[in-house]
């Protein structure tokens, strides 16, 4: 018995000593697997991240890294394919080419509808390859933020393909209501166009610039629409080279060709038929627009074709389309644009103060230099005649579109684009057809980086060629356009009031370039008085001796134009100041 207790006793101690030191490495061995399996598990999640976004940024690449290579592979092919496409078609394509698109709706209407489709497209591709990765049994915040970084990833792909899609159905949306209607048949407007080459024998476009509105104090249904601002355009369409051409709100007796229904009524020109006084307001070409219709609605012709025939008739050039912007929209326009860049060459005085005041309570004014202008500042430098002129305010307006057009890049156009249709759509009015859309916006390309010539007509036009506002010598106007257009002189289309004779109450009498304008010095933001209703109504009551209120902004209607045909390259040339006193220096011709 004691050898067999002797016998134990060392077993039992063996097994109290080695027992400790199986457990501590049976331990190690459980502690270094589990961290084998979270690593490895840790790996196949961050795996699953990384494959899943580069699954959504590129389809086709997730698929193969799930396993399900045959689907990945020919996804990825497409994408290629497509990819290599739309590289072709940037290289290949030249960008007014491609500009030109944005004016073809059957065009927007397959890139609005194929770029919605490729956004849905690719969504759901991100997501079966986001499935195919995620591994199972993963935690609901592992899970969430995998969802998280597919739907980041994603949205960097069709966010601009969404935008895409809209921005092409605004556009076709905007182009039809601007366009002219198809049930009303312009009178004026080309009719032999070539669709495939609209501009095959065309070699130069005439366009007509119309600003319209309202002013404070009139309503549209009372007075209807003034047309104050009236500015041709005549563009090379080879190269975009274009001349502008502005025409003074208070120009009369335009003759209007012969073609138009309106020579036989107006053998005198354009004049009021119940006082035939050249300088009331209702004998002024900002009247036309109005008072044709309302005067003879028999006739059937339409406010647009009116204006077109008189500015054909003081131009004797023919006009092919117009566009009217009201001034409201052209200071959204330039608000969605971000603003111009004018230099101003004096300063510009604004904020009259109450609408009786005038010019007397001068509250600011645009400073002389380089400003950048936002809408509203924009469009009272471009209106005002406070302590100027109608010709001076015809130059700014000159120097505006040419800072629009420098503004409009397409980067710009395309990041505001949904600003500018919205402040484009029911502000423009226009007879160019909507099939004419893609080649009038790749003429527009070109006019970018083209020259730009001016040509206002102001008094010292009418001083070197003949005149007056309220009595042109239309022979010497149409041969002048044609000198600078580099056009020979073509025979009138209609008879001027020289060949015609005078008109019968006209005594010719020597009236200035401003006669018969309100020179109260408003600028169409304060108190403007300068029009009223149409048809046969005294519209302006201002005289030649200056505003009857007597608180004139000019020098007793006098102008101190500022060169009656001068090139941007010659802005620094005279001023013909008339020395009245009024202005303190040289304009010269800049804005």
């Amino acid at each position: 018995m004691a050898r067999n207790s002797n016998d134990r006793m060392p077993h039992r101690s063996h097994a109290r000593s080695s027992h400790p030191g199986g457990g501590r490495r049976a331990a190690a061995a459980s502690r270094s697997r589990l961290e084998r399996r979270r690593r490895q598990r840790n790996s196949r999640y961050g795996r699953f991240l990384g494959f899943a976004f580069l699954g959504s940024l590129v389809p086709g690449v997730g698929l193969v890294a799930a396993g399900r290579r045959r689907s990945g592979v020919a996804l990825l092919v497409l994408v290629g394919l497509l990819a290599c496409s739309a590289g072709a078609v940037l290289v290949l394509v030249p960008l007014n080419e491609l500009a030109s698109y944005g004016g073809d709706r059957e065009k927007l209407l397959y890139i609005g509808v194929g770029t919605a489709a490729l956004a849905v497209l690719w969504l759901l591709a991100a997501l079966v390859s986001h499935r195919s990765l995620e591994p199972d049994g993963l935690p609901a915040p592992k899970r969430l933020t995998g969802a998280v970084v597919v739907v980041l990833a994603v949205s960097c792909v069709i966010a601009p393909m969404s935008l895409a899609s809209r921005n092409a159905f605004t556009q076709r949306d905007l182009i039809s209501s601007i366009a002219a209607d198809d049930d009303e048949e312009s009178q004026t407007t080309p009719k032999d166009i070539d669709k495939k080459d609209p501009w095959a024998n065309k070699p130069t476009l005439n366009f007509l610039l119309l600003g319209a509105d309202v002013g404070l104090g009139r309503e549209a249904e009372e007075y209807g629409v003034r047309v104050d601002t009236q500015i041709m355009a005549s563009i090379d369409t080879a190269t975009g080279d274009t001349t502008l051409i502005s025409l003074p709100r208070n120009l009369s007796q335009m003759p209007f060709p012969e073609e138009s229904p309106l020579a036989e009524y107006y053998p005198y020109g354009y004049i009021d038929q119940t006082t035939a006084d050249p300088l009331n307001g209702n004998s002024m070409l900002n009247s036309v627009y109005n008072n044709i219709p309302a005067l003879y609605p028999d006739l059937e012709v339409s406010a647009s074709d009116a204006n077109k025939w008189a500015v054909e008739g003081a131009l004797g050039l023919d006009i092919d389309y117009y566009m009217m912007v009201n001034l409201d929209g052209f200071s959204a326009i330039i608000d969605a644009l971000g603003g111009i860049t004018v230099d101003v060459s004096e300063p510009v005085p604004i904020h009259y103060g109450e609408p009786d005041a005038y010019c007397q309570s001068r509250a600011s004014y645009i400073e002389a230099g380089a400003q950048h202008l936002d809408g509203s500042h924009a469009l009272m430098y471009a209106r005002s005649r406070c302590g100027s002129s109608n010709y001076k305010r015809m130059e700014r307006q000159q120097c505006v579109i040419r800072a629009i057009i420098d503004e409009a890049q397409p980067q710009k156009l395309l990041t505001q684009y949904q600003s500018l249709a919205s402040a484009t759509k029911n502000m423009v009015k226009t007879d160019i057809p909507a099939d004419l859309f893609p080649d009038v916006i790749d003429l527009t390309m070109k006019i970018q980086g083209a020259e730009i010539e001016n040509l206002s007509i102001n008094d010292d036009f009418f001083a070197e060629h003949g005149g007056e506002a309220a009595n042109p010598d239309y022979e010497g106007l149409h041969a002048a356009v044609a000198e600078v257009l580099e056009d020979p002189v073509d025979e009138p289309d209609a008879e001027s009031p020289e060949d015609a004779g005078d008109p019968p109450s006209d005594d010719g009498s020597g009236t200035d370039g401003e006669a018969g304008e309100d020179s109260s010095g408003d600028d169409g933001l304060a108190g403007e008085s300068d029009d009223g209703p149409p048809g046969g109504t005294d519209v302006e009551h201002g005289d030649a001796d200056g505003d009857a209120t007597g608180t004139s902004d000019t020098d007793d209607g006098t102008d101190d134009g500022t060169g009656s045909s001068e090139s941007e390259s010659e802005a620094d040339g005279d001023d013909g100041d008339d020395g009245s006193g009024d202005d303190d220096g040289d304009e010269g011709s800049g804005c």
